[in-house]
């Protein structure tokens, strides 16, 4: 097991422990059980071999896309949003275990067919559960899921023109419900413009921008060594998930935010060297898992420092919540699972197996 990326990860989840701590003193219990959770998720990826999960991809994500379709029906959440499973005091969201299902099955797929092979039926498997997260409705976590697959399959070697084409293709055939899907669900837009209103100058605490002016403040605040875990935060929406970057520089500081990025930047390194070093399937796998944890970081990072607009993304590792928590657990335990694969040696990736 490699040391370092173990570290780094259990060194992300302490950061967490901190920002949840000045943000909701009142969570920090409920955090360390999430905590506990995602540490176990974390042991058992470490032990799934991976040629075990390639062959069993297609069935993970059938059974996913089963969960997406079932918590339509009886899911909830907060203002008619329907994405969570709720089990006593811990909450689950599938849409957050797609995102790993989506990886494995692309990574069996190049494992099985190559980088050369048709790709209409994995696009309408991922498709599927891109759509259904759509209309639970988790805009960012489809668009997400969306990237991901297309990141990953360009980088498995796919030819650019062929997923052109079948991205033009759906396009022309999701454009005509643009309209009724932004009147239905009007946060998607509104959050837009929020982000425009911020870029002019023009947001208000009655904006979407709101919280990205106070994540700032809160940043500001902060000062090179921080305010510490007992430090007053400013009031900030969401500043134990979606905006717990904010927190954790406002607890630990500019110092430590800083370290929080350099951890980030470890984790991708160090996974693209797991993905290098092993064979066709098993490679796209830790690069798929590897720019799972590190894209949707510098997601919401971006988004708390006012680069991008508000998403409701977690941040992998850090943030409060069972389902992120877990699943990113499980995605650095199958990452390790993976670097004690590569240790024994195999051909460059992205080649077929």
């Amino acid at each position: 097991m490699d040391p370092i990326l173990l570290l780094t990860g259990l060194l992300l989840m302490a950061f967490g422990l901190l920002g949840v701590g000045v943000a909701e003193p009142g969570l920090l219990s409920g955090h360390l059980l999430r905590m506990g959770l995602a540490l176990i998720a974390l042991l058992v990826g470490s032990f799934i071999p991976p040629r075990l999960l390639l062959k069993g991809a297609f069935g993970f994500l059938l059974a996913t896309l089963v969960l997406l379709f079932l918590v339509l029906l009886f899911g909830d959440g907060p203002g008619g949003v329907r994405r969570w499973f709720y089990l006593g005091p811990l909450a689950f969201q599938p849409s957050e275990l797609a995102k790993v299902a989506v990886v494995a099955y692309l990574a069996s797929f190049v494992k099985r067919k190559g980088n050369d092979y048709p790709i209409l039926g994995p696009v309408l498997l991922v498709g599927s559960a891109v759509g259904l997260v759509l209309v639970e409705p988790d805009f960012s976590t489809a668009f997400f899921l969306a990237t991901l697959a297309t990141l990953l399959l360009v980088l498995a070697g796919v030819p650019w023109r062929r997923l052109l084409a079948i991205g033009l293709s759906g396009a022309l055939v999701v454009a005509p419900f643009a309209g009724a899907y932004l009147s239905r669900f009007q946060y998607v837009s509104e959050r837009f413009e929020g982000f425009l209103a911020y870029l002019k100058g023009e947001a208000s605490p009655k904006e979407t921008a709101y919280q990205v002016l106070q994540a700032q403040k809160a940043i500001l605040l902060a000062g090179p060594l921080g305010q510490g875990p007992g430090g007053n935060l400013p009031h900030l929406p969401e500043a134990h998930n979606d905006m717990v970057f904010a927190s954790v520089v406002f607890a630990t500081g500019w110092l430590g935010g800083a370290m929080v990025l350099f951890l980030y930047l470890l984790l991708f390194l160090r996974g693209l060297s797991v993905a290098l070093r092993l064979p066709g399937g098993e490679g796209v796998l830790a690069m798929g898992l590897t720019l799972y944890l590190t894209l949707q970081a510098a997601l919401n990072i971006g988004v708390t420092l006012g680069f991008l607009p508000v998403t409701g993304m977690p941040l992998p590792l850090i943030s409060y919540g069972g389902s992120s928590l877990l699943v990113s657990g499980l995605a650095l335990g199958l990452l390790l699972a993976l670097e004690r694969e590569g240790r024994k040696g195999g051909k460059a990736w992205p080649a077929s197996s």
